[in-house]
This record gives structure tokens, sequence and C-alpha cells, in this order.
């Protein structure tokens, strides 16, 4: 397998290419900036500790010195043997001292930072006006809020490192240089060389972590859908060429992950040589020095200590820039996730919840005027000039063949899709964003493929609702779901598993269906949410949620259900997107050929006679 170059403008085999930088506003620097403002007093007290943690061991050079004068009798330390060995131990303890309360602060710093983020994140995502179709799979998601976060807290935490190690190094360079420059601009010389390599090096590193962050997020996401897909890949027999696949991605990251890690490794390299090169150079010069007893063999030792950290001050830089590219190219991978989020939206300290919706008026009616909502936001399919009306306490049914726009219908009027024209009106008065005014209480939703967390079933349905007995039992009961229930080992806290995989079709449906009700909103809108049910279990479920004695709910389905025909107030036939008619269950038999089609077929299915009733009773 080849990997792509990072460098070109195409793509390789499995899709990858550099992403493009993040707009100059929106670069690691500036985000480290707020994330460090979001907590000023915590930041700025882990960066003292680091300064002084590492500025410690100038003090162990200092007392090495004198020391070794000491014995040597070059030099008078002005202090006996055993003070000095009481120094010295005491230079080697505070290290020790600072380097338990450093890590701490600046973890609490970085911890608080990582939760901060995500959580700012997963507001926006939950919160923000307007459809928000994800950009990428789930799994790819799952890596911007692991890894990339990771990748941008690293870039401050090598802010930490990188300011310990130059305020070592400049009161290092400052120390030797009092006591001999020649030799000090030995130690300097090499430095200024390791700036210029640490430039050409970065550009490598950026390169490169730009095409293995994308390898690593196609791994993960497949990985991701793979788990909730295996029984689709053993009844295709794909096992083998899912395998295949997984192990061609992961060849595609392990090569752009070794390239990068190459580069990444030539810094410390480079840094290591910077270091010997310098120690080196001091022992060139400092002999005739030393000879001439212009230099001590106590600065000597000072020198040797203070080379090795002093010349890595220039690798520490490189490898905050290095962090610093593959901080951008985490933080457009975030942008590209939050869409339209405003820049300061990750480091706001207070979450953001939805924004106010205003007072809850009662449902009297609900009016869709005119609404056109494309996939893609294009020529595609979707509906078009769709206008229809529902009032209180009615039941819409809507219907229609595969492909005529019925869940585009209840996505776009929820404002879970971009629409393209049209208005939605809540009691007469428009509703600038349906995405937030149509939740409960005043609108619960059931999507067409309901979705089930790995929690409880009891968990699944209060949805964090602090939900008494009663409200639990009215919307099993409503869901048609309490048999059920009495036979799961441990009733409402039996763990329904991933997407509620140890419960039947039928069962995740009425499980969703019960979260629906326990909202008790005024308006319900549901996606074919007893496709999965048999007949008496249907039509318990209609006479149920119809026979309420507090108020009956205001209802807007998708359905080819006969029971739902006959509960219906009004029909809505849909065909290429549009409504082509409307109705009750007998104006639809008598005038619409397609509706009496669709009619015919369902009741050959069910194998149920075909006549529509007199009357229906819904109470």
């Amino acid at each position: 397998m080849t990997v792509p170059d990072p460098s070109g403008p195409g793509r390789g085999r499995d899709g990858l290419r550099p992403a493009p930088l993040p707009p100059p506003d929106q670069t690691a620097f500036r985000q480290a900036l707020r994330i460090a403002a979001a907590r000023p007093w915590l930041f700025a007290v882990s960066m003292a500790l680091f300064a002084t943690f590492y500025a410690l061991p100038l003090l162990s050079g200092i007392v090495q010195r004198a020391v070794f004068d000491t014995l040597s009798g070059h030099a008078r330390a002005g202090l006996n043997v055993w003070t000095l060995v009481a120094l010295w131990f005491g230079a080697q303890i505070l290290p020790l001292v600072f380097s338990y309360f450093t890590p701490w602060a600046f973890g609490t710093f970085t911890s608080a930072s990582r939760l901060m983020i995500r959580t700012n994140m997963m507001g926006w995502i939950m919160f923000a006006r307007g459809a928000r179709p994800s950009p990428g799979t789930p799994g790819e998601a799952l890596s911007r809020f692991r890894d990339d976060v990771a990748e941008v807290i690293a870039f401050i935490e090598g802010w930490a490192e990188t300011f310990g190690q130059a305020v070592f190094a400049v009161l290092a360079l400052w120390i030797m240089w009092g006591i001999n420059s020649t030799v000090t601009f030995a130690v300097i010389a090499p430095m200024i060389l390791m700036v210029f390599i640490t430039q050409k090096i970065t550009a490598g590193v950026h390169r490169y972590s730009r095409v293995a962050r994308e390898a690593e997020a196609r791994v993960t996401s497949f990985v991701g859908e793979t788990f909730t897909a295996v029984q689709a890949v053993r009844v295709a027999g794909a096992e083998t060429r899912v395998l295949d696949r997984l192990a061609d991605l992961n060849e595609t990251r392990r090569l752009t992950a070794v390239r990068h890690r190459i580069y990444v490794t030539l810094l410390d390299t480079f840094g290591a040589g910077t270091s010997s090169l310098a120690l080196g150079l001091v022992l060139l010069l400092a002999a005739g020095s030393m000879r001439s007893g212009d230099f001590s063999v106590g600065d000597f030792t000072l020198f040797a200590a203070y080379v090795g950290a002093a010349t890595s001050a220039p690798r520490w830089l490189g490898r905050l820039l290095a962090r610093k590219r593959t901080a951008d190219v985490a933080l457009m991978r975030i942008e590209r996730l939050l869409g339209d989020a405003p820049r300061d939206r990750m480091t706001e300290v207070t979450p953001q919840g939805p924004e106010p919706t205003g007072h809850h008026s009662p449902l009297q009616t609900l009016e869709v005027r005119a609404m056109t909502c494309r996939h893609g936001g294009g020529e595609g399919r979707g509906v078009e000039d769709v206008s229809f009306t529902l009032s209180r306490g009615t039941v819409t049914i809507v219907t229609g063949r595969v492909g005529a726009g019925k869940t585009t219908l209840l996505r776009g009027l929820l404002g879970l899709l971009p629409v393209q024209s049209g208005a939605v009106f809540w009691n007469g008065e428009a509703v600038a964003d349906p995405a937030t005014f149509l939740v409960p209480p005043r609108c619960a939703y059931t999507g067409q493929t309901p979705r089930l967390f790995t929690e409880s079933l009891a968990d699944n349905i209060a949805m964090g609702l602090d939900l008494s007995a009663e409200d639990m039992d009215r919307a099993v009961r409503l869901a048609v779901l309490e048999d059920d229930v009495s036979r799961l080992a441990e009733g409402l806290q039996t763990r329904v598993g991933t997407r509620g995989v140890t419960l039947s079709g039928g069962q995740v449906q009425r499980s969703a269906a019960a979260r629906m009700f326990a909202r008790r909103t005024d308006l319900l809108v549901f996606d074919d949410a007893s496709s999965a049910l048999d007949i008496r279990t249907e039509h318990a479920f209609w006479t149920r949620l119809f026979s309420q004695k507090d108020d009956r709910p205001t209802c807007l389905a998708v359905s080819h259900r006969l029971e739902a025909y006959r509960r219906a107030d009004q029909i809505l036939v849909m065909d290429g997107g549009r409504i082509v008619a409307r109705g009750d269950l007998r104006t639809l038999l008598a005038e619409s050929p397609l509706f009496h089609e669709i009619w015919s077929e369902t009741v050959r299915a069910s194998g149920q006679g075909g006549g529509a009733p007199a009357a229906v009773p819904v109470h």
C-alpha cells in the first residue's frame, strides 16, 4: 500500500489529503490563550510552579560548584563541608517536593480545561439553533472529542514545559556568562544552530501530522461502525473483507504515523546532539582556562550540570512548535464538527444551555406554510411547497410510497433538516427556529429508527427526567410495554444493550414511544412508530393513546397501518415530495386513486378486511 503524499493536492487511495489550515484567528496560540484566560489564577500558579521546578537545578549546580572548589582548594566557598552537604541534600529534596505539587496544579488546570472544551462542544451540538447534520460519522466525531481535544491541551502543556526550560536556560546562561563569557558562548552557538534546524523539521511535522490524524480518525470511525453492524457483516458473509479493509486502514495509519514520528524523533536527536556538541566545546575551551587558574574544577562541574538542560531549550521550543502544528489541525477538525460556532465557544467557563424560546402557550393550531426542504440544500429529493394545519386533539397521518418525502416532511418541520423556504406557526405566531422551539414541553418526537442507550430500560425512558413511579407506569402503559417489562429479568432496571440489542424491534419502538409519552407534551410526532407491532398490540397502542381521561393528544405520524388510517382525522397523501391528496379515510378512498392503491396493498399484506368502517370511535 502506498501512503498519500501529504504535500500534494490530490487524494490518496483512502481519500486522505492535507486538511486546510484554520483561519489566522483560530490558530492554536489564540485558542490556548483563551483557555488559559478561562482560569487565569490556576494557570498562573501552574506556570510559576513549573518555572520554579525547572529553575531548582540551578541551586544544585551552584552548591556542586562550591563543594568541588572547597575540596580542590582552588577557591574558598566560605562554608564548611557539613553545611555544603546539607545544602546539597536540600538542592536534591526541593525538586522532589515541587515534582509533586507542580503536576498536581497543572493537572488540575488541564483536566478542568478538557472538561470545559468537551462540555462546550457537546452543548453547541445539542443546543445550537437550526438543523445541524453531523459532518462525519459518529466515530469521527468521537475522535474529535477525544484525540483532537487532547492535542489542544497537549499544546498548552508544552507551554509550561517550554517556559520552565526557557527560565532555566536564561538564568543558567546568565550565571555561566558571569563566570566565563568565552566558554558560555560555546554553549550559545549550538543553540542558535538548533533554532534553524528546528524550523526546518517542524515543517515536516506539520505536513505529516495532518494526514496521520486523518488516518487515525478513519480507523476509529471504521471500527465504531463495524461494532454496530456485526450482524449485517455476518449475514453478508463479509467478515474477511471487513478485516482486510481494517488492515488497509491500519497500514495507512501506521505508515503516516511512522513518518510523523520520524520528524518528531529528529527533533530529539538533534537536541541531544546539540547538548553533546556544546559540552565538547566547553571541554576544549575550558582546558586552557583551567591550566591558567581562571576556570576552577567547581566552575567546570557547574557548566557540566547546566549545559545539557540549557542547550535543550531550543529542542523544547521545537517540540512546542510541532505541537502547535498538530493543535492547528486538531482545531480545524473541531471547527468542522461545530460548524458556525463562535470562536470563543470552546472556552466559555459557564456552558450555555438552550436559548429561551418564550413562554409555553398550549397548542391550539400548528400551521406549516409552503415548506420546501431538499436533501443537501440543492435540487435533490425532499419535499416541495408543503402546507397543512394541525388542530388541537386531532390525528394527522402522513402516508405515501417509499421515497415520497414523508420522513423528510417530519424532520424539516422539527428543524432537524435545513429548510430552504416556508414557515411554521404555533398558535398563529411564527416559529423562528423549530429545532429549539418544537421540543418538550411543546413537542416530543420518535424517529423511524429509535435510538436507545446502553443503559437500563428505565433510564432510556426517563432520559434524565426525575420521573415519579406514577409517571413511569403511565408511560409504560401507554406504550403497551407492561407485559414485556414483567418478562424482563430485572424489569425496568434491565440493561438493554447497545442500541437496545437485547430487545425486539417492537420493544425498541415502544420503549422510544414510552420516552415520548413521559414528556407529557402538546404535540406527538412519530415516524412509523408502530411498524414492528403485531395487529393486536397496535390496536391496544392506539386505543390507549386516545382513551386518556386528562387530555387527548395532538398527533402527527407517518404510518402505513390500517389502524392508524382508521384513527386519523386527516390523512396527507404524499407523492414526489408533494401533498397530492388530503382528507379522512372515506374521502380518500373515494377520491384518491393513489391512496386507494396504498390501502388495498396494505389490506392484502395484513390479511384484514378492506372496507372502511362507517364510524370509528377515537375516544
